[in-house]
């Protein structure tokens, strides 16, 4: 049987933070290395015809769509920083899951907020063939919410089964 943990507040806002953090700084060391690299060097075959080293910027959202809008989407990652953090704060959940999935989200976005500030770009340089071309902070905060997905649907099940039982 699986006992419950009791998790105090202070750790699991370590985790938080500490979660996001590594995320960041992992996205922005990764961005470095790649943007420090001469362009004539991509694409680098990392797994034969399936996964790319490359380097393209993007001024836009996901898959290059919406090029050039980068002040909207500068207020769009400050608003979701926000949001996130506010989630945090007000929800209040105490699941080290739940912490570090939001850390994800939060050292992701980040990492993408830093570069369109300073930058005015973002640098993507994951290319999977069948995919598009992505980086580490896209990464971490699809991960977040597959991970928040899957948190809620678990939820969601607990709640069913314990209906059923009254």
């Amino acid at each position: 049987m699986r006992k419950n943990l009791k998790v105090s507040n202070k750790v699991l806002n370590l985790i938080f933070g500490m979660t996001a953090f590594i995320i960041l700084a992992g996205d922005q060391f990764s961005k470095y290395f790649v943007n420090s690299r001469p362009q004539d060097i991509f694409p680098v075959e990392i797994i034969p015809n399936f996964i790319y080293l490359t380097r393209i910027t993007n001024t836009g959202a996901a898959f290059g769509l919406f090029q050039g809008w980068i002040n909207v989407f500068i207020i769009i990652s400050i608003i979701a920083v926000i949001l996130i953090i506010v989630l945090k704060i007000k929800m209040d959940i105490k699941s080290v899951i739940y912490n570090i999935a939001l850390g994800f989200i939060l050292g992701g976005a980040l990492g993408n907020l830093i570069d369109r500030v300073i930058h005015r770009e973002v640098t993507d340089f994951i290319h999977v063939v069948f995919w598009a071309v992505f980086n580490v902070a896209d990464s971490f905060i699809v991960i977040g919410f597959g991970i928040m997905i899957l948190i809620i649907i678990r939820s969601f099940f607990k709640k069913g089964a314990a209906k059923k039982i009254e």
